[in-house]
């Protein structure tokens, strides 16, 4: 494949780069905002309240008596100026480089633009390289929003809004705005800052558009910033949500944190000292070693982990109990166990009658316990490490809230769902979608999967037999709850009634999706994988193996498994179009890369006697091949929510998700690790 297809991939693809506390900067590749969350710095509290700080940048370059734009805004009816056609290159990890030439590309204009985040502080650092032949002047108007960054200003907002901008010295200085108490502020490295006040009005923002969002506003720019560069001389900008008191220290820490990263071979940092085009890949190959890719997985997926919890995905996601429960796997792959343990404890002790928190609202507001795997999450990954705790309190601990969900789930009947006659659990008829297929359109859900959800009960199972385990280990009998006692025997019972009630979701030699008034819904849907990918078994191989085989036919893509068979009357072929119709088919055939975690899982364990070491991982590298390719050639930096589910291409939904990448982490430990075995 030629340059064009690199550049179109990476053009319309997005880069994100974050910290500890949930902030992050994000934009696309060819640095046009498409979305109202595409901006330069947005800030998180530590009550995960993220704050649009600054939108974007205007650079102007004056080079021998010329004068040339580096910025593009997205209006209505056009993309002005035109920066983005100067864009020659575009890398995205460790962290998003831009370089900029003349048109016609010339080695006598280049630029190199970098963006990089502080790993724990709300600050971003913007970075300017001249390896043009001549001096440059640089001409940067930072771009004001201070909002919420799930809004947008109104387009006069700021006719009518008292701000302050206010010069500390010729290289720091503030803006902020009185209604919201938002602020920003600036520091430079070189050259001086001018009060200097412009309004951009009717920024424009397709995507938000698209889905049916307000989607223009207006940012202001209270200064500019004047510097001149010789050539090979760098500069910064440091933008943050509070002062800073040493920005030469800032940016060290900043740099430091990237010093260690995977870099591309034609990355300006590795082609030093001086940069010229001749060094850029123009041909489509691989910017990064094979051997680096588990490495470069494990940054990116650090891109969402918090001190203590884990981001669902950027933008527009918190922190989520369910998609913590599945991602934070990762960790364990990384071997950072303390930190696993942690969130297990943070969770663990916010449970409200055995349900954990789904959603995670964002400055503390909004937080729901509407989820009934979440919990049983929880409790397959306590069982994932429970023989690695060596400490009698941390296990007591978790011993402790295991005993609060099997009791809540078992006996509690308040509950939206409850555990049947048969041992099965039951959701009951309502208005929320209880399991990951929860989108609900007009106040009712698109899937609801009412009565007894096969991956549900799996879970279900995993979860009893995880505190048999442990009961038993710690020589527990009898558990007091509020309002419920039970028994290690009753719980006993109710493994014996799950595994005598399993076959009832057997359809033809493969799992159903659900069993409702008794009867098994022969529903294609990947909820059978998860299933059948879960430590403990209720079906024999034969079943698992005859789910697999449909998975594998009428689900699997380059990009995920689909939600629902192409078949099925139900089926969405487009994840497009207003927010309604993006969760009418969020469930109903899009695509889902999360679910290649499962699917190999499963693939792995009907194979794993049958097939030679080298077909397995063969067949496993085949599955996330896509990704895998786009990663080592710098074409994403991340992994999406969703695709379309009838030929799917480009990313839909949340741009970067944690469990999408940790699915593919999963992929590379099962690979490693039967490459390992003799």
């Amino acid at each position: 494949m030629d340059f064009n297809y690199y550049y179109n991939e990476v053009m319309h693809h997005e880069w994100v780069v974050s910290n500890s506390k949930g902030g992050y900067s994000m934009g696309c590749g060819n640095l046009v905002n498409k979305r109202k969350y595409n901006g330069l710095l947005i800030s998180s509290d530590k009550n995960l309240k993220r704050t649009h700080v600054v939108q974007a940048q205007e650079v102007k370059v004056k080079w021998r008596s010329k004068e040339v734009y580096l910025d593009s805004n997205n209006y209505a009816e056009c993309i002005y100026p035109d920066g983005y056609e100067h864009i020659v290159k575009t890398w995205f990890y460790p962290y998003p480089v831009f370089l900029y030439s003349s048109i016609p590309k010339s080695d006598e204009f280049i630029v190199i633009k970098e963006i990089k985040m502080h790993p724990s502080k709300n600050i971003v650092k913007i970075s300017f390289t001249n390896y043009c032949s001549t001096a440059v002047e640089l001409e940067i108007r930072p771009k004001f929003s201070l909002r919420d960054h799930h809004s947008v200003n109104p387009v006069d907002v700021w006719d009518r809004t008292v701000t302050i901008f206010m010069k500390d010295s010729d290289t720091s200085a503030s803006f902020s705005r009185l209604d919201t108490k938002a602020a920003g502020y600036i520091s430079v490295s070189k050259g001086d800052i001018r009060d200097s006040k412009i309004i951009f009005r009717n920024v424009y923002y397709p995507a938000d558009a698209t889905r049916g969002y307000d989607a223009s506003e207006s940012v202001i720019s209270p200064c500019v910033i004047s510097m001149t560069l010789e050539n090979c001389e760098s500069a910064y900008i440091l933008y943050s949500d509070e002062p800073v008191e040493n920005a030469e220290k800032m940016s060290k820490e900043i740099d430091k944190r990237y010093s260690k990263c995977v870099f591309p071979k034609d990355h300006p940092r590795s082609c030093s000292p001086k940069y010229s085009l001749d060094k850029v890949i123009f041909d489509d190959d691989n910017l990064y070693a094979l051997k680096k890719y588990p490495e470069i997985l494990s940054d990116l997926y650090n891109l969402f982990v918090l001190k203590d919890d884990i981001i669902a995905g950027f933008p527009w996601f918190s922190a989520w109990g369910r998609d913590t429960m599945i991602s934070m796997k990762g960790l364990l792959y990384q071997g950072r166990f303390n930190l696993y343990l942690k969130i297990l404890d943070k969770y663990g002790k916010q449970l409200q009658k055995g349900l954990l928190p789904n959603v995670i609202g964002e400055g503390g507001e909004g937080t729901n316990h509407n989820s009934v795997d979440a919990s049983l999450w929880f409790a397959v990954r306590l069982s994932d490490v429970w023989d690695h705790i060596s400490d009698e309190k941390v296990k007591s601990a978790m011993f402790g809230y295991l005993s609060e969900i099997i009791g809540n789930y078992a006996f509690n009947k308040l509950l939206p769902f409850f555990c049947d006659d048969d041992g099965l659990i039951e959701i009951k008829n309502g208005e929320d979608g209880l399991t990951w297929m929860d989108a609900k359109v007009y106040g009712n859900p698109v899937t609801p999967r009412w009565g007894k959800p096969v991956e549900i009960n799996s879970l279900w199972y995993n979860a009893l037999k995880t505190f048999e385990k442990a009961a038993k280990e710690l020589n527990k009998k009898s558990f007091t709850l509020k309002y419920i006692k039970f028994s290690t025997k009753d719980v006993s019972g109710l493994i014996k009634k799950v595994e005598s009630s399993a076959n009832k979701f057997v359809v033809n030699g493969h799992l159903s999706d659900r069993i409702e008034n008794n009867y098994p819904i022969d529903e294609y849907r990947p909820n059978m994988i998860i299933a059948a990918s879960l430590p403990y078994q209720l079906w024999d191989t034969e079943i698992i193996a005859g789910s697999w085989k449909i998975a594998h036919e009428e689900l699997l893509t380059p990009y995920g498994l689909r939600t629902l068979t192409p078949r099925n009357s139900s089926f969405k072929k487009k994840y497009i179009g207003s927010q309604t119709q993006l969760d009418m088919a969020y469930h109903q055939g899009t695509v889902w890369a999360w679910l290649l975690g499962p699917f190999i899982e499963t693939f792995v364990l009907i194979n794993k006697k049958k097939m030679k070491k080298a077909e397995l991982r063969n067949s496993i590298d085949s599955f996330t091949d896509r990704f895998k390719q786009g990663i080592l050639k710098g074409h994403i930096s991340s992994v999406a929510e969703v695709w379309d589910g009838d030929n799917p291409h480009f990313p839909k939904g949340c741009p970067a998700q944690a469990w999408s990448i940790a699915a593919l982490m999963t992929a590379e430990h099962i690979f490693d690790k039967i490459g390992a075995e003799k």
